[in-house]
């Protein structure tokens, strides 16, 4: 009765917002799912492995020799959070007889969000300039992707079929250079298991269980998520999933996750690598990477007066992003700090390449990375739109070292961007504008 209600609310609230909102992200799917989401995530039935994830994530830090304060303890305690709702949520559109296209790994949203308050469901390095969505598939079905791109289309799109909703290995993918898209902006992808002579067709096998979309919005005040729909060619005689069974694969992802981003992501992609320091990215194609994305990992410890500065270059990559984490490798309310800059947020330097300055204090620089007062985090720079073919990473060059702040003036390039407390208020008031229009409108 508890869900029945909860559902019920949610359509009375959503229903005024779905015909006026005028965002592709407010769909009547994204808010039943939500709704049921959230009636799941009271069952107790994920209390074992929240604490088991959370006890395994802290053991790796301690492996490693990361001191556990309040702010480390509080910053866990968030990413678990997230962690078991983002579980759920790829359990609810787990589906593939009766797939629903599905915004996940997404942040916390207020109660206007037709009247429901949906808890953050960000998950391992999740990306502030990025909206994912899921479709379920399988091989048995055909499926027709129907989407509508706006003039202000995003700058990376990507269509990748994966084998697994949490270790995300790539089966297939369709870039969106490689997209045919009508002058309208609208377009039909095919997904089956037989071959296609359709530029807009991706080919399932028996590994294959999930579309998952990306979006990488560059510029947030226009930059806007493509209209997304799913239509089954033939479903006849399958019955949908039960809620003992969305539990079920719940707890499943939640126990996987608990290795892949505990063990995977935190211990052998991020920690292994040295201090305070960022490599040379490399391509992958497993732990929700992509095989045209390269990534470089890092993890700093930063005293108050210390910050690490970071230069890049963006070699052939189409579009690149640099955010900083908390050690459960979620971002600090990125709506309303400057944690991320991407390839058009950024002030270039004169020879084309970008420098950036990591720190708890504000240095007044404008490519600042805001630590929001952590001593310790994380780092996940990804390139994007990178060939498959040799190495895409050639002409990406990162370089990093540790400076007192009171070094930034003889170290920074003479055309470092500067700014005052009013400039810098401007450039947060954007972002949280450019934010809210995305995700919250």
């Amino acid at each position: 009765m508890r869900m029945l209600l909860s559902y019920i609310t949610a359509v009375l609230a959503g229903l005024g917002q779905i015909a006026c909102a005028g965002n592709p992200l407010a769909t009547n799917d994204q808010r039943d799912l939500d709704a049921l989401a959230i009636d799941l995530s009271q069952s107790d039935a994920f209390d074992f492995l929240r604490d088991a994830a959370r006890a395994k994530f802290i053991s790796r830090l301690k492996k490693f020799g990361k001191p556990i304060d309040d702010d480390i303890n509080s910053d866990i305690d968030v990413a678990i959070d997230e962690l078991v709702f983002s579980s759920i949520q790829k359990a609810v559109n787990n589906d593939p007889a009766y797939p629903k296209v599905y915004w996940t790994d997404a942040p916390p949203r207020p109660d206007h969000w037709f009247g429901l308050s949906v808890p953050g469901g960000r998950y391992s390095y999740d990306n502030p300039d990025c909206i994912y969505r899921t479709i379920p598939i399988s091989d048995k079905y055909k499926y027709k992707i129907h989407g509508r791109r706006a003039a202000n289309a995003p700058l990376d799109v990507t269509f990748s079929l994966i084998s697994n909703p949490n270790s995300q290995n790539t089966v297939s993918s369709l870039m969106g250079e490689d997209l045919q898209v009508e002058e309208d902006g609208s377009f039909t992808i095919t997904i089956s298991s037989e071959d296609s002579d359709s530029k807009n067709h991706i080919k399932s096998n028996w590994q294959a269980v999930q579309l998952f979309v990306r979006n990488n919005l560059a510029d947030w005040n226009k930059d806007t998520p493509d209209e997304l729909s799913v239509e089954i060619v033939d479903n006849k005689g399958a019955k949908p999933a039960t809620n003992d069974t969305i539990i079920n694969q719940a707890k499943t992802n939640l126990a996987e996750s608990i290795f892949f981003y505990g063990f995977g992501a935190l211990d052998v992609k991020t920690f292994l690598n040295p201090l305070n320091e960022l490599q040379k990215p490399t391509q992958s194609q497993i732990l929700g990477t992509l095989t045209t994305q390269a990534s470089s990992f890092g993890h700093f410890n930063l005293a108050e007066d210390e910050a690490i500065v970071v230069t890049l270059s963006s070699g052939q990559a189409t579009y690149w992003v640099l955010p900083v984490y908390s050690l459960g490798m979620v971002t600090h309310s990125p709506w309303e700090n400057i944690v991320s800059f991407n390839s058009k947020q950024a002030k270039q330097n004169n020879n084309g390449t970008y420098t950036f300055v990591v720190s708890q204090t504000d240095p007044g620089v404008y490519n600042w990375a805001n630590t929001t007062a952590r001593t310790q985090g994380t780092i996940m720079g990804r390139w994007q739109g990178l060939s498959t073919e040799g190495d895409g990473t050639d002409g990406i060059e990162v370089s990093s070292s540790i400076v007192k702040l009171s070094d930034l003036p003889r170290i920074l390039p003479e055309e470092t961007v500067y700014v005052d407390a009013e400039q810098r208020q401007e450039q947060v008031q954007e972002r949280i504008q450019g934010y809210n229009r995305i995700h919250f409108q």
